[in-house]
Parts: structure tokens; C-alpha cells; sequence
């Protein structure tokens, strides 16, 4: 580089290296199925149990497993990006990146409670083994499609 080059536009410069380096080992790294599966079935069992659970029954110990489960195996999925040098966030960075989250938040409450009032309400009994199974294709879809939940700068 020349002298005539300003500090900020060298930093500017830096700055978009390192952003596409992060961007490069985002799309080369993609977790296993064997550890984005069990979040999904986790996420699945969790609202299957609510979906199905009246006056504390045994579906709430699905409920309890599921969450369980979610929980560790989501540390193994942190952990995973970890390794490969990649630190993952829980709140958003960008503002579409935040409105993904909020929208697929959106889907889950629905599916949850939809489930449960599909059920309890309007006599739908098969309809907390659709929602779950919905909920968990979409989770598993996302892990793949977004791993680290950010939009990525090629995907805006």
C-alpha cells in the first residue's frame, strides 16, 4: 500500500478481509446431522409434550427430556463452532438476520400453541404429531440453511 492511503480506508480495508474470511469458513463449516438431528428432535419432543400434556401428565416428562436434551446438545453444537475458530452469537448482528429470528420465534409460538388449542379445544388429536414434526423439519431445515443463525452477506 501506498503512504497516500488513509488509516481508515486501511482498516476499512482489514476489516472487510476479516469479514470475508469469516464468511468463507461459515460456508465451508456445516455441523453434522448427528448433532443438528437430536436439537430437532429435541425441539420436536418439546412441543409434542405441550401439545399433548393435560393436568400434568406423563407428557410433560417429554417436555422435560426434550428440553434437557435441547439444552446439551446445543452446547455440542456451540461447541462444534468453537473448534472450528467460529463464535456463535445469540443475538443477531444484523437487523435481517434479527427479523429471521423473530419471524421463525413467531413460528414456533404458533406451532406450540396451535398444537395445544387444535387439541384441547377443537378435538384435532393428531394435531400435536404434525406441529412437532413441522417445528423440527423447519429447526433442521434452518441449522443447514443458517447454521449460525445470521444472515449471511451473500444471502441479503
Amino acid at each position: 500500500m501506498t503512504e497516500s492511503t488513509s488509516p481508515s480506508a486501511q482498516a476499512k480495508a482489514a476489516l472487510d478481509a476479516v469479514r470475508d474470511s469469516q464468511q468463507s469458513l461459515l460456508a465451508d463449516y456445516t455441523p453434522s446431522v448427528f448433532i443438528r438431528l437430536p436439537i430437532a428432535l429435541s425441539l420436536s419432543a418439546i412441543l409434542f409434550g405441550y401439545g399433548m400434556t393435560e393436568h400434568e401428565n406423563q407428557w410433560a416428562l417429554a417436555m422435560w427430556v426434550g428440553a434437557i436434551g435441547f439444552v446439551i446438545f446445543t452446547a455440542l453444537y456451540v461447541y462444534s463452532y468453537r473448534l472450528q475458530g467460529i463464535r456463535i452469537r445469540f443475538l443477531p448482528r444484523s437487523g435481517s438476520s434479527g427479523t429471521l429470528n423473530i419471524a421463525v420465534g413467531l413460528v414456533f409460538a404458533l406451532l406450540a400453541f396451535g398444537s395445544r388449542l387444535l387439541r384441547t379445544e377443537l378435538g384435532v388429536e393428531f394435531s400435536p404429531h404434525i406441529c412437532a414434526l413441522a417445528a423440527g423439519v423447519l429447526f433442521f431445515w434452518l441449522q443447514a440453511r443458517y447454521p449460525t443463525g445470521e444472515v449471511q452477506v451473500g444471502d441479503e
